[in-house]
């Protein structure tokens, strides 16, 4: 029927391709289905560069979302820096705090430990004799002294 026939089972034919009724083998893939194979693999490529540029993007989307969120937090935190310099009580509390300031009528102490007033690390720090002189004689001094060594 349409011109397509069974080999023989004695035939030697491998099985590889149908023969038609003229004798000319026919491959099992035929020029339609390898149409569309051939069409099928140019969408593949053609599909493939803008898939990838699409989540190349949105890749680069997010990250600068992320950028973006994280610059946000760093401007809302700025911003209550400076609404809470606007606060009157605040810039009140601060020059307390940092400058020791004190309102009209107010007095201010100031405690002093009295075992802070030595010097402790010059106690137990070991007494040298330093160089005699000024720097500048100990300078020449020692490019004299490397001058002699040298010859």
């Amino acid at each position: 029927m349409f011109g397509l026939h069974r080999p023989d089972p004695g035939s030697t034919d491998s099985g590889s391709g149908a023969v038609d009724a003229d004798g000319a083998r026919r491959s099992f893939v035929s020029s339609r289905t390898a149409i569309l194979l051939g069409i099928a693999v140019v969408a593949v490529i053609l599909l493939a560069l803008p898939l990838r540029e699409y989540l190349a993007q949105r890749g680069e989307i997010n990250s600068a979302s992320q950028k973006m969120a994280e610059q946000q937090a760093k401007v809302d935190s700025l911003q209550k820096q400076v609404d809470d310099w606007q606060d009157e009580d605040f810039i009140r509390g601060q020059a307390r705090e940092r400058l020791h300031f004190l309102l009209p009528g107010e007095v201010g102490y100031k405690i002093i430990d009295p075992g802070t007033t030595e010097n402790k690390l010059a106690e137990r720090a070991p007494q040298t004799d330093g160089p005699s002189g000024p720097w500048y004689d100990r300078l020449w001094n020692s490019m004299r002294a490397a001058e002699k060594s040298d010859s």
